[in-house]
């Protein structure tokens, strides 16, 4: 075969070419110093695709060991059982997966064994879901809209530490009577009505005590990250968006970690504006949230469906209503009733009687006394 130049050839043709015919090598290496031989280093090499590699007679114990494990993972339909776990009912579902960057409904098979909840995907296997009956503490079935427009059942499971669990199946209300019967078998109570909590694990690790969630939904936030040479770009990246009765708070899934936090009382405007989005989305709406502090004034943006966008903007400016009715007030230090400042000082707390040292002193100097004061309940 004599070597031919081909000045019109690309690198798309050199790679064709080698898995097509593939290449061989074959050299005899010897590292010396001062004319000394050290090292020698004898090697025979061959590149080429994987069929003609076969044809040739190469690594035909590997395909045949790699078809053995593909057959037998071929004719497993069923998860593997335990010793003496018995499948009771199977039935095609899908389970919601809510952790980390993925959010979709996963596909498989559920199955009722004796012993355990499985929903089992056959190529490739592997077991998406599966819990003991002993955790499971509650169920109903909700309905809701799937996002083809068509209204559906899902059956929403609640395990121990409140976590919850989502399932909609090929019969929803058959799959909920028959793991209902089960647990009733194996002797376990579920709570009545029991009460499902409105957010996930996640939450829980950045909420303060007695701090509760007012309104939630997945967004993306413009978020600041270095890029190369240390300089910093902003960089749309999906998360969740928390607003409480005290911050509004960005949770990154990527990184797991709360990413922006900002104190309600620094949120001076909030909009909804249609802006540039960048290369790959020429234009979309951005919600924006003016924020400031003692430095300076800056502005958070996050985006994502229009309509989610307005509900954020209503649900943001009723809080800021809500904070500027605050203002002007203080809590009475014993009942912790709300009243204007100028009405609690002047008068003292309607509900409890609490007056200022400076009224008392006023009112026993006018003797007055003190009536109005009562014993706080």
């Amino acid at each position: 075969m004599q070597p031919t130049r081909a000045p019109e050839a690309t690198l798309n043709d050199l790679l064709d070419r080698i898995l097509d015919k593939g290449l061989v090598l074959r050299t005899d290496l010897i590292i010396s110093v001062a004319g000394i031989p050290l090292l020698g280093l004898n090697l025979n090499l061959a590149l080429a695709g994987i069929e003609t590699m076969l044809e040739y007679g190469i690594m035909r114990d590997w395909d045949e060991a790699q078809r053995v494990v593909a057959s037998k993972e071929a004719k497993r339909n069923t998860p593997v059982l335990t010793k003496s776990e018995d499948i009771i009912l199977s039935m095609f579902g899908t389970h919601w997966h809510s952790k980390g960057i993925y959010y979709n409904w996963r596909p498989g098979h559920l199955s009722l064994t004796s012993k355990r909840l499985i929903l089992f995907r056959k190529m490739p296997p592997e077991i998406l879901f599966e819990t003991p009956w002993e955790n499971i503490k509650g169920m109903a079935l909700h309905k809701n809209t799937h996002f083809t427009g068509q209204e559906r059942k899902e059956l929403h499971v609640l395990l121990q530490g409140n976590e919850v669990v989502k399932f909609h199946a090929t019969d929803t209300a058959a799959l909920e009577v028959a793991m209902q019967e089960r647990l009733n078998t194996m002797g376990f109570t579920l709570e009545e009505n029991p009460v499902f909590p409105m957010f996930h694990e996640t939450e829980a690790t950045f909420l303060d005590q007695g701090e509760e969630i007012t309104h939630s939904g997945k967004m993306w936030h413009l978020m600041p990250l270095p890029g190369p040479g240390g300089k910093i770009s902003d960089t749309w990246k999906p998360g969740n968006l928390y607003l409480t009765e005290k911050r509004l708070c960005w949770w990154y899934d990527f990184d797991g970690r709360l990413a922006f936090q900002l104190p309600c009382d620094r949120i001076m405007h909030v909009t909804v504006e249609k802006r540039d989005m960048g290369v790959l989305v020429k234009q979309g709406h951005v919600l924006l949230v003016l924020c400031g502090n003692g430095q300076g004034k800056s502005v958070a943006c996050f985006t994502g469906d229009e309509t989610a966008l307005r509900e954020w903007e209503e649900a943001i400016g009723e809080r800021l209503k809500d904070m500027q009715a605050e203002r002007g007030t203080e809590a009475c230090p014993r009942c912790g009733r709300r009243a204007l400042s100028e009405a609690l000082l002047r008068e003292g707390c309607p509900r409890c009687g609490w007056v200022s040292p400076k009224l008392k002193q006023r009112l026993q100097g006018d003797g007055h006394g003190l009536v109005g004061e009562q014993p706080c309940l």
